[in-house]
Parts: structure tokens; sequence; C-alpha cells
């Protein structure tokens, strides 16, 4: 049987795209990706991208003609072949989970207002007030997290939950996001772990630059 095909766009500039991708790095699930370069506008993105997935949106996992899409359908995919990508104990799991949801649906206007841009380095004055606020309550949920588990993730051992709220490090990192010490040392330990730094490095070779993502 063929290797599942992640398809992902722009490493430097797809939050969704690196979820799933971390998801099944951590899992050890062998996998073939294909890039699909972001187009230069928004609206742009559906009709590049109907071809690989129902919404018209990557991330999609496409596994022997089936076609999963979304960035935490795909994690809970790959979490069915290793259990281990979710904490052991039944409240955990669903703690993690949880979490999961909340970076899923919530933070709009701190993702609005600090898009992904791993190779960027700017501070924090264009953000909003809503968006600082998003920060803020992000701030304090990881830290009642890793308090009550201990750490050194934000349930224990790295998962799933940890993985949706990679790209919310890395908009940390770029706009020199101020945060409590907690904070601070959860988003190193994400971002440097080799999984990440490897992302990372990738993203870093990338000489694609779109100008919607360099002006927030």
């Amino acid at each position: 049987m063929s290797l599942p095909v992640l398809h992902i766009a722009d490493r430097n500039y797809s939050s969704w795209s690196l979820r799933p991708w971390l998801a099944l790095r951590h899992g050890g699930i062998a996998f073939a990706e294909t890039m699909h370069p972001l187009p230069e506008a928004v609206s742009g993105e559906g009709p590049a991208f109907r071809s690989i997935s129902p919404t018209g949106r990557v991330p999609a996992l496409e596994i022997g003609g089936v076609v999963i899409a979304d960035s935490l359908s795909i994690c809970e995919w790959a979490a069915e072949q290793r259990p281990a990508l979710w904490p052991e104990a039944s409240l955990d799991r669903a703690l993690a989970r949880s979490a999961a949801a909340i970076m899923h649906s919530g933070f709009s206007a701190f993702r609005s207002a600090a898009p992904v841009n791993i190779r960027r380095r700017t501070d924090a004055s264009r953000l909003t007030p809503a968006a600082r606020a998003d920060a803020a309550e992000m701030d304090g949920l990881w830290r009642s997290w890793l308090q009550r588990s201990g750490g050194p993730y934000l349930f224990g051992n790295w998962s799933i939950a940890d993985a949706m709220y990679a790209p919310a490090a890395t908009r940390f990192v770029t706009y020199a996001i101020d945060c409590s010490e907690d904070a601070s040392a959860y988003i190193m330990r994400l971002t440097e772990e080799p999984h990440m730094q490897e992302w990372i490095s990738l993203a870093l070779k990338e000489g694609r630059s779109l100008e919607r993502y360099e002006t927030a």
C-alpha cells in the first residue's frame, strides 16, 4: 500500500499545515508530502486547492484515494494509529482534546493580527487590543495546564495539544509578544524540539515572500 500523502502549503506561512505534520512526525508515521504554494491573494486559495481537498484548503491527508481534510481531523487519524499522541489517562486526554479544540476554533483576533511568518522578526506594536487579550488568555491557559501536568509540555509528554499551539508559539517569537516566564519557557521547549526545528529550518530555506503576511 502506498504511503499517505500530506498536502501542505508554504512552511513559512501555513500554520494549519504545521500541526498535522508535527503529529505524524511525532507518531513516527511514514508519509509523503506535497507542497502547494499559497496564492498571492486569500481569494485564490479555494480555487487553487479545490482539486486537492473538498474544502478548498490545506492541509489534507490522502490515503488510498480518500482525502481527510482539516488539521485536527488529520491529527485524530494519526492518534488512532499512535494512541500515545494523546495522554494516557482519560481525564488528561479529555483536557488535552479540549485544549486542542480551544485553539482550533478560538483566538481569531490574535491569528488575524499576527499571521504566522517564521522568518520575520518584528514587534507587537500593530497588535490590536483584542489580539493582545487573546495572547494573554493563551498565556494563562498554558500556565494552568503546565502547572497541573508538571510539564515539560502542556499535558506532560508531547501531545497533539502541543501541535495545535506550535504555530502560536512562533507568533510569540515573530512579534516579540510579552508573556509570563512559564509561557516563555514553554515556547522555547516547543520551538526547539527536533521536529519543530526541522520544520523551521525548511521554512527558512523557502524563498517566496507574500505581501499579505509581511505587512501585518
